[in-house]
């Protein structure tokens, strides 16, 4: 009789109505745990996700020399996402320099001044740009002013940002005397960068000691 019954409920409701308050139990209890652990894991990757970045200025030894000031403010540093598969992300991106005049005669050679540094979300870029707002300088001989043009411009610099690395880079600017070029006069200009990696040295342009 009990199995002549159950075909009979079988046959009235089928398998899947049996079945279905059961995996509806289940889903109520699996799924939420399947939520919760997919929001733990992307806040995770988000928490990874960001890598330290910071840029630093300096001056290339060569007509610096005949300044006992020169001071230049930034107004703009932007760096270009390296294209790849995103290459509607082309466009650059602003970052929030330093604000603050900076008087270049004091950092020659290996001393360098900070102008950015703060966490970016991890990706590959293909060029810097640093845009300076004002250039000026005072001359050691009768200490006076003079025009310096601004020739600064975007350089093609292949970086990463990867997460919990610090990447730095030193841009080395250089003011040249081109007055033996009337009526061209003193030029500020790029003349290479350095790139670190966690405090190492893994590229640098011009190549040398």
């Amino acid at each position: 009789y009990k199995d002549q019954w159950r075909k009979k409920k079988l046959s009235r409701y089928g398998v899947d109505g049996i079945l279905d308050p059961v995996m509806n139990s289940i889903s109520r209890v699996i799924l939420p745990l399947i939520l919760a652990l997919g929001l733990a894991a992307s806040a995770a990757g988000a928490a990874e996700s960001q890598g330290t970045f910071e840029v630093r200025i300096k001056d290339h030894r060569e007509a610096i020399g005949d300044f006992s000031q020169l001071k230049l403010t930034v107004g703009e540093l932007l760096i270009s996402p390296k294209p790849g598969l995103k290459f509607w992300q082309s466009d650059w991106k602003g970052l929030a320099a330093a604000p603050e005049a900076i008087d270049l005669t004091k950092y020659i050679g290996k001393n360098s001044v900070r102008i950015f540094r703060g966490s970016l979300n991890t990706g590959a870029f293909d060029a810097i740009h640093l845009k300076l707002k004002e250039v000026s300088g005072l001359l050691k001989k009768a200490q006076r002013s003079t025009k310096i043009k601004n020739i600064v411009g975007p350089i093609k610099l292949p970086f990463e940002i990867r997460a919990d690395i610090e990447t730095m880079i030193v841009l080395d600017l250089v003011v040249l005397d081109m007055s033996d070029h009337p009526p061209r006069g003193y030029e500020l200009g790029l003349n290479g960068y350095e790139l670190y990696i966690n405090g190492k040295l893994v590229d640098k342009v011009p190549r040398g000691p």
